[in-house]
């Protein structure tokens, strides 16, 4: 299982243990549709019955279009009710980290993709200690 993907996995276990916790994704495309139904068809477990899609609300918390991320995550934060301050966002693209990060997201620049020491940096910066190997 690759590092996001266990992310993803960490995610769930923790919501069946009553974390309040929730995953969402902001994707630029030009192709949102195309992008949308790959959500359906990438799996994150070996069984292959968890899809990606189903990580984020059957597709709920999936903000994919054509804009800035800033513009993203404004509309995700209206959609969870979430606030900015509780909410980390990771992304490759530094000038998306500038951009989100003036509305008081916890940002991780990640230049070569999301990586699992990004995620424990982010639970250890929201003082979050759970690890899907001692679960």
């Amino acid at each position: 299982m690759d590092d996001r993907a266990l992310a993803l996995t960490e995610i769930e276990q923790m919501k069946t243990l009553g974390h309040d916790i929730q995953a969402a994704v902001a994707s630029k495309t030009d192709e949102p549709r195309w992008a949308k139904i790959c959500l359906d068809k990438l799996v994150i477990d070996n069984q292959r019955t968890t899809t990606l899609n189903s990580c984020f609300e059957k597709g709920r918390l999936v903000d994919i279009s054509y804009g800035n991320k800033k513009e993203h995550l404004t509309r995700l934060h209206k959609k969870m009710g979430i606030p900015f301050e509780s909410m980390a966002f990771f992304d490759n693209e530094y000038g998306n980290i500038r951009s989100v990060s003036q509305l008081g997201v916890k940002c991780f620049y990640t230049p070569h993709g999301m990586t699992y020491e990004d995620w424990d940096k982010a639970k250890e910066e929201f003082g979050v200690e759970f690890d899907i190997n001692s679960s």
